[in-house]
């Protein structure tokens, strides 16, 4: 790198099963300043306070099972690129995620996925099965307050487990 370029990084907050608890997430989005938000269900609400209060913020959110007569048009699944990463985001309550990762591990292979987001388990979690890394932030309202933090670079990702 020469003198006076800056390496170019997408920076990606993801948060999962808020319940209600808006008020953290929002002081670590205004802290941390990421590219994008993603929510991973639990509750659809929150994410679209997000959206209100950051109305610029390119926010994608899924919906949990908790979210099952929310009003919104929120998907189960996502399947999107973000800086040259293929992700699939979903709450894994469809996937049995409390059971085992198996059948999200699959889910995301054959979606053609690097990176899978769950949530769920109120856990963080991160580990890799096969081809494809599985990231759960925990639980950014109940328990230990818990959220991801996604930096990208091309291809290449590190994920992390921020506390709120």
């Amino acid at each position: 790198m020469q003198r006076g370029e800056r390496e170019c990084f997408m920076r990606i907050a993801v948060f999962s099963d808020s319940h209600g608890v808006k008020e953290p997430m929002l002081a670590a989005i205004e802290e941390q300043k990421p590219d994008m938000v993603l929510h991973l269900g639990d509750y659809v609400r929150d994410a679209e306070a997000i959206a209100a209060y950051f109305p610029s913020l390119d926010l994608r959110y899924v919906r949990g099972n908790c979210d099952a007569y929310s009003r919104s048009d929120a998907e189960e699944n996502l399947l999107f690129n973000a800086d040259g990463v293929r992700i699939f985001m979903t709450h894994g309550h469809r996937y049995n995620v409390k059971l085992g990762y198996e059948s999200l591990a699959n889910a995301a292979h054959f979606s053609g996925a690097q990176l899978a987001l769950f949530g769920h388990t109120h856990e963080a979690d991160f580990l890799r099965m096969g081809d494809v890394t599985l990231f759960n932030p925990g639980s950014a309202g109940m328990g230990r307050q818990t959220y991801g933090m996604i930096t990208m670079k091309g291809t290449e990702f590190k994920c992390e487990i921020l506390s709120l």
